[in-house]
């Protein structure tokens, strides 16, 4: 049988104020154009208000400051932050959190010399290489692989497939998501008359404590020393951190972002999806990277670039716009040829 809530008993659980009938049943949750009666939606940002107008949701968290007439065809639950409301609805309906058993699979390949702390699990095919250490209640699921020596901390999360090579080191907290490798050889070779050289590439990973690394993502291991990602970093699928970064505390990036060597990134800021960083630069805290942009040089803390080669958005606009201000200065200047044509004809007669 189906969960059901009403608006009120939603509205107590968030802590919002209820506008409406109180009595409004919610059996689900959805987006704003796609809600029927008995499922909840959220709004958050003004260039939804189009959607708000033809939604057909039940319940609706808002803002205490949205600032339009509210209709009287559903009820409205006014939080301070309605994307965080809406996430905590989201739980009440979606199906359980999967459980891990704390063992070891009996498929599972673990080394003799390899430490495995309390309450663990350890997935199907999963191998533990040489003196690899697992801390207390992590999960190494299905298929993964870590290698010797690796350090693992407590609570920590490995999806299926994660490669995680000798010798890294990951914090507490740490979640890795499908298919990711963490310590894969840096992109190192010398050219030479017989061809290129590779260069040993030696140091480690190391990640520090509440680091998320999506899905198909790669960070190299260093050529000496460490490629370091500090706490509270946020990665998305399929980005790459190339050889000797440093990412500092609380960065973000998006989606197929990347990278170059010896990199250093500082605090808080935001690499928008596709953008590329190059190599040997730092980036200052709090910098933003807009998407697609490519970053050549230094980045000045709270600095924001867009572009290829990235710019400051209003030189990016001027320069977007220029060939729109030009089309209409030629139309101008043919009609004002027209003109002085027609006077020097008038004055000829």
């Amino acid at each position: 049988m189906s969960k059901k809530y009403t608006a009120k008993e939603l509205a107590e659980l968030l802590n919002g104020e209820l506008i409406g009938n109180e009595h409004t049943e919610i059996s689900g949750v959805s987006g704003l154009e796609n809600a029927t009666g008995n499922e909840l939606s959220f709004l958050n940002e003004k260039n939804y208000y189009k959607k708000l107008a033809k939604s057909k949701a039940g319940v609706v968290i808002i803002p205490h400051d949205i600032g339009i007439s509210l209709a009287d065809d559903k009820s409205w639950i006014k939080c301070e932050n309605p994307t965080m409301a809406f996430s905590k609805v989201i739980e009440l309906f979606a199906p359980p959190i999967i459980e891990y058993p704390k063992t070891v699979h009996p498929a599972a390949v673990v080394a003799e010399s390899a430490e495995i702390g309390k309450n663990c699990h350890i997935g199907a095919n999963a191998v533990i290489g040489e003196n690899a250490r697992i801390g207390n209640n992590t999960n190494i699921c299905a298929g993964a692989v870590i290698c010797e020596n690796v350090e693992i901390g407590e609570n920590c999360l490995i999806y299926h497939g994660v490669v995680i090579r000798d010798y890294c080191e990951l914090g507490n907290n740490v979640i890795i998501h499908p298919n990711t490798t963490i310590g894969a050889d840096g992109f190192g070779y010398n050219p030479t008359p017989m061809g290129w050289v590779k260069i040993p590439q030696r140091g480690i990973v190391k990640i520090e404590d509440d680091v998320e690394v999506g899905a198909n993502t790669t960070i190299d291991r260093s050529r000496f020393g460490k490629t370091w990602i500090k706490t509270g970093v946020k990665i998305d699928n399929l980005v790459d951190i190339a050889h000797n970064c440093t990412v500092g505390e609380f960065t973000v990036f998006a989606g197929q972002s990347g990278v170059a060597g010896s990199t250093d990134i500082g605090q808080g800021v935001i690499v928008a999806a596709r953008a590329a960083i190059n190599g040997h630069i730092t980036i200052g805290d709090g910098a933003r990277v807009a998407p697609c942009s490519a970053i050549k040089d230094n980045m000045k803390p709270g600095e924001e670039l867009i572009g290829v080669p990235a710019q400051p958005p209003r030189d990016f606009g001027a320069l977007l716009f220029a060939p729109k201000s030009i089309e209409r200065l030629k139309k101008k200047i043919k009609e004002l040829e027209k003109t002085v044509k027609k006077l020097q004809e008038d004055s000829e007669k």
